[in-house]
């Protein structure tokens, strides 16, 4: 086999329509997405209860916060009506807590008009590339807070 292949493309060819599915994958699995849900939901119990959790072992490792360093604290503050302090924890929150909610949606409709919202959901990120696009965002936005906080 040489180390190089030639492979052509027809115009008319389609690309892997699953390749950007996020949350439609997630949405094909509804037990690993009600487990999901369900550890975010004891998570954020356990901190609204005011009990130790686990440091960001990133942030323990570098100094340096994660993406989703903040994401608790930005939540309690959204739900409190708290927006600027919210969005100085985890500007990313709302996008986060969006798919959270969609996921939810998902996996709580009945099983017939599942297989529908699924496949709604998969066109909606097949044209949008959202997971493209949140990656890029992600990476911008963490970045930035590293520099601003050098």
């Amino acid at each position: 086999m040489p180390p190089f292949q030639t492979v052509t493309v027809s115009e008319n060819a389609t690309p892997d329509s699953k390749r950007w599915h996020l949350i439609a994958a997630l949405l094909a699995q509804p037990l690993l997405a009600r487990v999901m849900l369900l550890g975010t939901a004891v998570y954020g119990l356990i901190s609204w209860w005011g009990l130790p959790l686990m440091v960001c072992p990133w942030k323990n490792l570098t100094g340096l916060p994660c993406p989703g360093c903040g994401m608790t604290r930005s939540t309690f503050a959204l739900l409190q009506g708290r927006y600027r302090e919210s969005l100085n924890a985890n500007a990313l929150t709302v996008a986060v807590l969006l798919l959270w909610m969609i996921v939810a949606v998902g996996v709580s409709i009945p099983a017939r008009y599942r297989t529908a919202w699924i496949q709604s959901i998969g066109r909606w990120e097949h044209r949008s590339r959202w997971g493209l696009w949140f990656v890029i965002i992600l990476m911008i936005y963490t970045l930035t807070r590293w520099i601003l906080m050098m």
